[in-house]
């Protein structure tokens, strides 16, 4: 018989259907989610384990408004009585899912951070840096999907608990055909102050006038930023394609030859492991998480305003970013060692 395993997470995310899909494998899945659902995850999750509470999660933290469905989920997760509470975002999720371990000791609770719930929010004041030392104390495993990441969880909460793997893609065929178009740019991040979208069209701005930039995903700068390339009159050259679904996104991956995601602050983003899956040369921040991806000038460039793009790269970057993923980012093999290390615990 499998273990009941309640997952706390956003059920609209790709995120979290990409962990529901490797977990029902292995356990008998429950969902609790304040952000509704995909209808995807019903393929894995019976739709009467799905609980939608509807609330409004921030990404950005200051969620303390979640603390009133306190109850109502605790409700939920007496009903269920599951042995693996797993939250997905420690600054909303998370906070919940420790108060829950306070009053429930049996339970085995595993805090899987994001990004910016360990990266930027608990360096934003003196609460929100305890409530998420308070999250991670309550926590039986962590997960962080970069070292950059596991770092910051120390230094928030020194542990020993932690296992650190990307939010990784599944298995593919590394000799599959992938027809490169020599002068297609691909941006697939959020268009928000943190993603740097008006710097990339900026810079785009100086490259040769054959270059095209395809810019997906959509956000609150959106209007802000077509005006800009109306201004810098690229109209013709920088096309928004808005959210892309996963086969809108695979063409652009594999048709694109550089990827550019520039964002101030970062963990290991899935959208460059999937642009290194499909052999794009990515143009990244020179930050700490894609250090442990990018070699500069080798399998992709650390962003300069200045770098001009090159017709010739010297390296075979399709080989050398496709074996890095088969070697490091398969979600399925993370997802073993994982549920063998919660079994040991």
């Amino acid at each position: 018989m499998k273990s009941k395993y309640l997952l706390f997470s956003d059920g609209t995310s790709p995120h979290t259907l990409k962990w529901v899909k490797e977990l029902s494998q292995h356990f008998e899945l429950y969902l609790v989610s304040l952000n509704g659902m995909n209808k995807s995850l019903l393929e894995y999750i019976d739709e009467d384990k799905i609980y939608v509470l509807t609330e409004s999660v921030k990404t950005s933290g200051g969620n303390f408004k979640l603390l009133l469905k306190y109850f109502e989920i605790k409700k939920i997760v007496d009903e269920i009585s599951p042995l693996y509470v797993n939250a997905h975002y420690l600054s909303s999720y998370g906070v919940l899912a420790a108060l829950l371990k306070k009053s429930n000791r049996t339970i085995k609770l595993i805090q899987s951070t994001w990004g910016s719930d360990v990266l930027v929010t608990p360096f934003e004041g003196k609460l929100k840096f305890y409530m998420a030392k308070f999250a991670l104390s309550c926590a039986d495993v962590i997960s962080s999907d970069s070292y950059f990441m596991t770092d910051k969880i120390n230094e928030i909460y020194k542990n020993c608990y932690t296992m650190t793997f990307p939010f990784g893609l599944e298995k593919f065929d590394k000799d599959e055909d992938i027809e490169k178009d020599k002068d297609l740019i691909f941006s697939n991040r959020m268009l928000s102050e943190n993603y740097n979208i008006d710097s990339i069209i900026k810079w785009f701005s100086k490259q040769s006038s054959n270059y095209r930039l395809v810019i997906a995903h959509n956000g609150v700068m959106r209007d802000e930023l077509e005006r800009l390339v109306e201004t810098l009159n690229l109209e013709t050259k920088v096309s928004f394609v808005g959210f892309l679904n996963i086969e809108e996104q695979a063409y652009f991956y594999r048709t694109a030859k550089y990827y550019i995601s520039i964002p101030t602050s970062d963990s290991t983003a899935v959208s460059l492991l999937e642009a290194m899956r499909y052999g794009c040369y990515p143009i990244v921040s020179n930050l700490s998480a894609n250090r442990e991806w990018i070699l500069d000038n080798v399998n992709g460039k650390f962003f300069d305003e200045n770098y001009v793009l090159e017709k010739q790269i010297k390296y075979d970057v399709i080989n050398i970013n496709q074996e890095m993923i088969l070697q490091k980012a398969i979600f399925e093999n993370s997802i073993r060692l994982y549920v063998e290390r919660l079994q040991s615990i």
